[in-house]
């Protein structure tokens, strides 16, 4: 069985998206939603030089629409990569055990790292994602209580997508949970407010919100949790009591399970 002394090696995607430094945004964006990834390694002679996230994407954009009237959320400029990337990269190497690898991310408050081997050179990506993976395989007996964000960011359906917009960067989140007469109904994450960068910003919330929600009770176990949030591909889940939303479980909560977590699991 693995566990939290596990070597980044044993979890990373090998394959990494990249793109040049001298791309277009554009064609930046469209990688990302083609993929449907959240952030592309950037690279200038075959060398990692920095990180284009959907983040990067949201922050360049709303400075450029701002300020005009009637202006669409966002609007991407005709910049090359490198003017919107995170640099230096955060790296980590095959050898470092996932628990170091977690470590950093929350210090970094970034939900990966590039893996680079001992020569420098880019041998994958590791990513909270995997920390999922890790936490599910462990059986961490925790429970989503116990590491929940509470309480937690949201917007009101009505809400408009400039307001939980904005909200994403101030909180630096990737996403937060829309709420109707204090019950979770959907999901504005980064994702949703890329595709609808080219409606008004005074669109509602409810017009574009991802209906898919995970809920799950605050006392089921971290590492079922994991496994659900794997198969059904969701980057955070809503913690419920009572079925009422009361906190939100991301992929750093993952990671703060894997840095906290004593060793003990499940036989």
């Amino acid at each position: 069985m693995q566990h939290t002394g596990a070597l980044v090696s044993s979890y990373m995607t090998p394959s990494v998206r990249t793109i040049a430094r001298t791309a277009r945004l554009a064609e930046a964006h469209a990688v990302l939603r083609e993929h449907a990834i959240s952030a592309l390694v950037v690279t200038a002679d075959d060398e990692a030089v920095g990180v284009l996230s959907r983040t990067d994407l949201l922050r360049v954009g709303r400075v450029s629409a701002s300020g005009r009237r009637e202006a669409p959320l966002l609007e991407l400029p005709d910049a090359d990569v490198a003017s919107a990337m995170s640099s230096p990269v955060a790296a980590v190497a095959p050898g470092a055990t996932l628990r170091e690898a977690a470590r950093e991310m929350l210090q970094r408050r970034v939900h990966r790292l590039v893996v680079r081997d001992g020569r420098g050179r880019l041998a994958g990506v590791v990513s909270t994602r995997d920390l999922m993976a890790a936490v599910r395989d462990r059986k961490v007996a925790a429970t989503l209580g116990d590491f929940m964000t509470a309480p937690m960011l949201s917007v009101d359906a009505l809400d408009t997508v400039a307001h939980a917009t904005d909200l994403l960067q101030e909180a630096r989140v990737a996403g937060v949970v829309v709420l109707e007469d204090g019950r979770a109904v959907g999901l504005f994450t980064q994702t949703e407010a890329l595709q609808a960068r080219e409606l008004p910003a005074a669109t509602p919330v409810e017009d574009v919100m991802n209906y898919a929600l995970v809920c799950l009770d605050r006392d089921m176990t971290v590492h079922r949790a994991a496994a659900n949030a794997l198969a059904t591909r969701a980057r955070r889940i809503v913690v419920v009591d009572h079925r009422r939303a009361c906190g939100v479980v991301t992929g750093l909560d993952f990671a703060r399970v894997l840095v906290a977590s004593d060793g003990a699991a499940r036989p």
